[in-house]
């Protein structure tokens, strides 16, 4: 089992001078905090909540205590050989890909 947590973020270019570098706004749309099991378990949080727009959402999700698969989509299901690794520790961005998305974890 391991403890994952999940932040759903807007995206902006942010530039000081010269060009704009995107990085994720300091207040998350949404959070989630999961424990993964050995089936796979759906997040709570959908991409299209708050009238986000998904061309500029992303996932920040981060792993500790053991490795997870990760699936994404309207209805995924997290599984072996299928999806993202997750290695424990490790955090990962994805750009959301669709409106109705979540995220399924399973341990690894």
């Amino acid at each position: 089992m391991a403890t994952v947590h999940i932040v759903l973020s807007q995206v902006g270019g942010r530039s000081t001078g010269g060009a704009a570098m995107p990085v994720a706004n300091s207040i998350p749309i949404e959070v989630d905090t999961m424990t993964s099991t050995t089936s796979s378990v759906k997040s709570s949080i959908v991409a299209s909540k708050g009238g986000l727009a998904s061309a500029s959402a992303f996932w920040t999700i981060t792993g500790s205590g053991g490795n997870v698969w990760l699936a994404f989509g309207s209805d995924p299901t997290a599984a072996a050989d299928s999806g993202w690794l997750l290695l424990d520790g490790q955090t990962r961005d994805f750009a959301v890909t669709g409106a109705a998305e979540t995220v399924a974890i399973k341990d690894a």
